[in-house]
């Protein structure tokens, strides 16, 4: 009797074992994930998110779900995802507006620092530095000669005031010691069709839409603005090949957490995006579009882009005088 009441507790013990609660993260994710991307659909981190995820979400065996929430120069988006809840199901799409938005607008929602757990890199987008044709410039230290031979006369597009591609123009003109008036547009494709005209002189492009126009002779190519060269335009030199010694801009794409997000998950996570940007496909396709893949991407590479992308974008805010109200 006493031996049967004690195999009839071991196996009631053993059937209840499956009802118990797993450590956080040994059971992740066992529902959809949420993706918010603070960008309106159809644009670049939109379209490169939705590339990076679906092989995420074959590996993790969970849908995740690409929730646009644009608005407030991203702040929107960021601010939502810095305020849910830390448990590896409400993840953001982080670019360069996510740090230069601290430096450059009264208030924000969030702390990079406080609010968010780096899981890793997407991609870096590198720019074009285009010119009109009609202008005599065909390489970096002729714009350079070109500016400084006519004070005030050369201006540069951009998507927008305070996006990464006016602050570009911004930190090359700084260390070209030049002046050049600056031209916001609504976005990239208002702002190439000005230039193509020749109502705008220069623009730092992101690559793929800016090719057509190169491959056909509409616009001028004369650099790239990432450390290394970019395979859709390989004949393109780097700006510091071009002579501009230490200059690199690159925009970037990167995967974060609420603040407080457990180690397991973001290691989950950090995994299954390494192994994403892995497949060849998906790296062949990103590559064609102009992106740069990363060669080492953990938690704490991105957390170190993050501390170089503030000292870099504050430092560039604070001496050009940008504010948006």
């Amino acid at each position: 009797m006493i031996h049967r009441r004690c195999l009839l507790g071991t196996m009631a013990a053993a059937a209840a074992l499956p009802l118990a609660r797993p450590a956080f993260g040994t059971g992740y994710p066992d529902r959809p994930i949420r993706l918010v991307v603070p960008f309106t659909p159809g644009g670049g981190a939109d379209t490169l998110a939705r590339m990076v995820v679906q092989p995420m979400a074959e590996r993790l065996g969970q849908n995740i779900v690409v929730e646009n929430r644009p608005g407030g120069g991203t702040t929107i988006g960021s601010g939502a995802i810095a305020r849910s809840a830390p448990d590896g199901y409400s993840l953001l799409v982080g670019t360069g507006s996510l740090v230069i938005n601290q430096y450059l607008l009264p208030t924000v929602p969030y702390d990079i620092v406080k609010d968010f757990a780096p899981i890793g890199l997407m991609a870096r987008i590198p720019f074009v530095l285009v010119v009109n044709p009609q202008l005599p410039i065909r390489s970096v230290p002729e714009l350079i000669a070109y500016a400084k031979a006519n004070p005030g006369k050369l201006n540069f597009g951009s998507y927008g005031m305070g996006s990464p591609a006016h602050l570009t123009g911004e930190l090359f003109a700084r260390e070209a010691g030049i002046q050049i008036e600056h031209i916001a547009y609504s976005g990239t494709a208002p702002a190439l069709v000005d230039l193509v005209a020749g109502r705008v002189g220069m623009m730092f492009s992101t690559i793929l839409p800016a090719v057509p126009q190169i491959n056909d002779g509409r616009l001028r190519a004369l650099a790239v603005t990432s450390e290394t060269r970019v395979p859709v335009l390989s004949s393109l030199p780097t700006m510091m090949e071009a002579g501009m010694q230490g200059f690199e801009s690159t925009g970037w794409n990167g995967l974060l957490a609420p603040a407080g997000t457990p180690a397991p998950v973001i290691g989950r996570l950090s995994a299954e995006l390494i192994r994403a940007l892995e497949e060849p496909r998906l790296k062949q396709e990103l590559n064609n579009q102009g992106h740069i893949l990363p060669t080492s991407n953990t938690p704490d590479d991105l957390r170190k882009l993050l501390q170089a992308e503030a000292a870099k974008w504050s430092k560039t805010i604070r001496e050009a005088k940008i504010s948006v109200e």
